[in-house]
């Protein structure tokens, strides 16, 4: 066999066998300085944290919505959402360090990392009070929801109202953990940054057929994730624990809107069931869609829009119910 088809078919089998793979083997990182010229808006701002300068854009007057975004997504992900209530609502978005536009962090990570979530939690606070938002709503998604409810509960006299859509944080086992290898995407297993096909799997998995993830979507969670040195900047600075999210849940007292996508692959609807279940302090709603997934609000935003819009206004304030605790009396 001559020795240059010799190499190449070596080569392969450590790749898996794939050629396909092959050719994705080495993907072009982007600087943030070069996602910041190809991504930046005029409506885009920067703010400086706690050693992080937060992207971030403030749109529209009227009562505050503060949105927080999902895992490998970021503020631009709100943009349907944002245009259908800037109108009539002040909309404030932010990407969470090392998302979207916004810096990793610079400050000195304690050992063992900074547990995410809490960190989150940390900006989110000083976020708020940097753009003197004394009251408002808070929207969280996946993972932006596990900071939208700790917020919530710690910080009930100014939150008017919350709305979780798809929110993670709840304890986890093997088989439910979203982060657990599966087998279609085993040929990028050994990829620290991963191909555009990767995330175009990963979006299309999460989108309830006959809706399927836009070109706009599946680019920006490519370009962000494929950030310079990103992955394994998170990888050393970041731990993630779900903590007493019972006890967290139980602490809310601002009315609250559950919204799930009931075919949602990441995170299962009834995980939606639990939480209503431990807002054992706040009246709360509980909205499934059928047909949708992960990101209803991208998916099909006219079918969830009626039912976040008529919240926000108070127009389903009857059908809200809570979850009460009350003693038995013991058998004489």
């Amino acid at each position: 066999m001559h020795l240059t088809l010799v190499v190449v078919c070596v080569w392969l089998a450590l790749l898996g066998g794939n050629p396909a793979f092959a050719g994705e083997s080495k993907v072009q990182e982007l600087t943030l300085e070069q996602l910041r010229t190809k991504y930046d808006q005029a409506d885009s701002r920067y703010i400086t944290l706690d050693g992080v300068n937060l992207h971030y854009q403030d749109r529209g007057t009227g009562p505050a919505i503060v949105f927080l975004h999902a895992s490998y997504l970021n503020l631009f992900s709100w943009d349907g959402l944002i245009r259908e209530l800037e109108e009539d609502f002040r909309t404030v978005s932010f990407d969470f360090p090392g998302a979207g536009l916004s810096t990793l962090e610079s400050k000195s990570v304690p050992e063992g990392g900074f547990n995410m979530v809490e960190r989150q939690y940390e900006l989110l606070v000083q976020f708020i009070d940097a753009l003197e938002i004394d009251r408002l709503v808070l929207v969280g998604t996946s993972s932006g929801g596990s900071v939208a409810y700790r917020y919530a509960a710690r910080n009930s006299e100014r939150v008017e109202r919350l709305i979780l859509i798809n929110s993670a944080g709840m304890p986890r086992t093997a088989q439910t953990n979203p982060l657990r290898a599966k087998p279609e995407f085993k040929k990028w297993a050994a990829m620290n940054v991963k191909p555009r096909e990767f995330w175009a799997t990963s979006l299309n998995n999460n989108f309830i057929s006959p809706h399927t993830p836009p070109d706009w979507l599946i680019d920006q969670a490519y370009d962000f994730q494929r950030r310079e040195g990103l992955n394994a900047e998170r990888a050393k600075t970041y731990k993630f624990s779900t903590g007493d999210v019972k006890t967290v849940l139980g602490q809310i007292r601002s009315p609250t809107l559950i919204m799930w996508g009931h075919e949602n692959p990441t995170v299962m609807h009834l995980e939606a069931d639990v939480i209503e279940h431990w807002l054992t302090g706040a009246p709360s709603l509980l909205r499934k869609y059928q047909s949708l997934g992960h990101y209803p609000y991208i998916e099909k935003l006219d079918a969830v829009l009626p039912d976040f819009k008529a919240f926000l206004n108070g127009e389903l304030d009857d059908e809200l119910r809570q979850t009460l605790r009350v003693p038995v009396q013991q058998a004489r």
